[in-house]
């Protein structure tokens, strides 16, 4: 199989200005009555500071912690409705125009694009489509019965695992890691980064910030507009 290069980018923060909580309360705001989604967006604002609090200690942990809310939802109209122009509009306006170049550019030049996310696949997989990503490595949820139980169904989107999913891609692929790059905000990108010969912080957080500084990577600013 013939070797080639790719580019692989979180999704959350790093292409787009959201968080896994973003399409969440997006779907609750349109399926449920306006009191319910009030009440519901105000549990999460009171649970903010410790979902915060858990994401500096692991992304992997705060990513279950999250997804427990989806439990008891609907799969095929979650599926179903993040397949509007409506929902994909509301991930697109916030990709931020510099990422949007970046992946342009590695189009243009014959790289394969990847999104490596913590994100839900139901949600992603429309936004790849919309960038012109090749392919999708992405969350998916247990169902039972037609419902999410509110479990991952394998391990979390996050620290190691995304080096794990990136180096299996690419062996299944004959992807080139050492000529391919990876662009994330978090430290816990940072095993992807560490997988290919070309890496890139954006948007660094402290941590990830200071990491990059010590391996000499670059760290780069996109802003919203």
């Amino acid at each position: 199989m013939p070797s080639h290069a790719a580019a692989f980018f979180d999704v959350d923060g790093t292409l787009t200005r959201t968080t896994i909580l973003h399409p969440l309360l997006w779907y609750l705001g349109v399926r449920q009555g306006r009191l319910r989604h009030l009440l519901g967006k105000a549990g999460l604002l009171l649970q903010l500071p410790r979902y915060l609090w858990i994401d500096r200690r692991s992304r992997a942990r705060v990513n279950v912690v999250i997804y427990r809310r989806y439990a008891g939802l609907p799969a095929d109209d979650i599926s179903d409705w993040h397949r509007t122009p409506d929902a994909v509009r509301r991930l697109t306006d916030r990709l931020f125009p510099k990422a949007r170049e970046c992946v342009e550019e590695h189009r243009r030049l014959g790289r394969r694009v990847i999104l490596v996310t913590g994100g839900l696949d139901a949600v992603m997989r429309p936004f790849a489509e919309h960038i012109g990503a090749a392919d999708v490595l992405a969350t998916r949820l247990a169902e039972r019965d037609g419902v999410f139980t509110g479990a991952i169904d394998g391990p979390p989107i996050a620290d190691e695992r995304k080096a794990e999913l990136v180096r299996a891609y690419a062996a299944e692929h004959g992807i080139d890691l050492a000529a391919s790059f990876a662009y994330g905000d978090s430290v816990g990108d940072a095993a992807m980064l560490e997988c290919v010969g070309h890496p890139v912080a954006v948007n660094a957080g402290r941590r990830l910030r200071r990491l990059a500084a010590q391996r000499h990577w670059p760290v780069v600013s996109w802003p919203p507009s």
